[in-house]
């Protein structure tokens, strides 16, 4: 599910990234002794995502490890895009958790270089 969720995401096809996840998704970010829920419905992963396409069109993930225990699976996810004509990229730890078959909620830790 979640190599289905990030290659989705690297066609940019955000109908079958929703299709993947659970209506009432929540999307959260953990950056040391900070927390946020960036998202918490299919409504909203959309209207990130689509604004998040138009402004990194290059935007691409690729996952280097993954492994699951029970209903969770985390991942060490490589970001890369290009910006005024430089590659760049990045890591950063996610943790997704699994219900009925669909993402329910994603942590997705701090930015790292790889």
């Amino acid at each position: 599910m979640v190599e289905q969720f990030v290659d989705a995401f690297n066609k940019k096809d955000i109908a079958t990234m929703l299709d993947s996840s659970a209506e009432d998704l929540r999307w959260m970010r953990v950056s040391g002794p900070q927390f946020a829920i960036e998202t918490s419905s299919h409504e909203e992963l959309r209207q990130a995502l689509q604004s998040y396409f138009e402004s990194t069109p290059s935007a691409k993930s690729k996952i280097r490890f993954t492994n699951a225990s029970g209903n969770f699976v985390y991942a060490l996810e490589e970001a890369s895009w290009v910006a005024n004509g430089i590659k760049k990229s990045q890591c950063s730890m996610a943790v997704y958790e699994l219900e009925n078959k669909k993402i329910q909620n994603v942590w997705y830790f701090q930015e790292h270089a790889c």
